[in-house]
């Protein structure tokens, strides 16, 4: 039976910490500061990562974040070399995260469903 929290998962949850903690307080590009990382998916022989993120300024949430998240993954390899002993550090691909919409959409959905029963 395997591990239910497994080296995979805890390296996820170190390279989340890393990587909000370098945008927080080590990058100094004022645009990032309202970046949040909300999930990190790691493959399973560790050399791709999937870092999931929303901004809380929400004029310029896709494009621009992802060109300067890109500009910036070779700052937070380093970090993440730095602060983990692994043998491979992980290629960095930025995702904007659309689950907040899609669960708002949901939301309304379910609303507009619930007034129309009432009728």
């Amino acid at each position: 039976m395997p591990n239910d929290f497994s080296i995979n998962k805890r390296i996820e949850v170190k390279i989340h910490r890393i990587i909000s903690e370098a945008i927080s307080f080590k990058i100094k590009d004022k645009r990032l500061k309202k970046i949040i990382i909300t999930e990190v998916n790691l493959s399973r022989d560790l050399g791709y990562a999937k870092i999931y993120y929303t901004s809380l300024d929400h004029n310029n949430q896709k494009k621009d974040n992802i060109g300067i998240l890109n500009k910036a993954s070779g700052f937070l390899r380093k970090e993440i070399s730095n602060k983990l002993s692994i043998k491979k550090v992980p290629q960095l691909t930025f995702i904007f995260d659309t689950k907040e919409e899609e669960a708002n959409h949901i939301n309304k959905l379910i609303d507009s469903a619930i007034k129309n029963d009432k009728k």
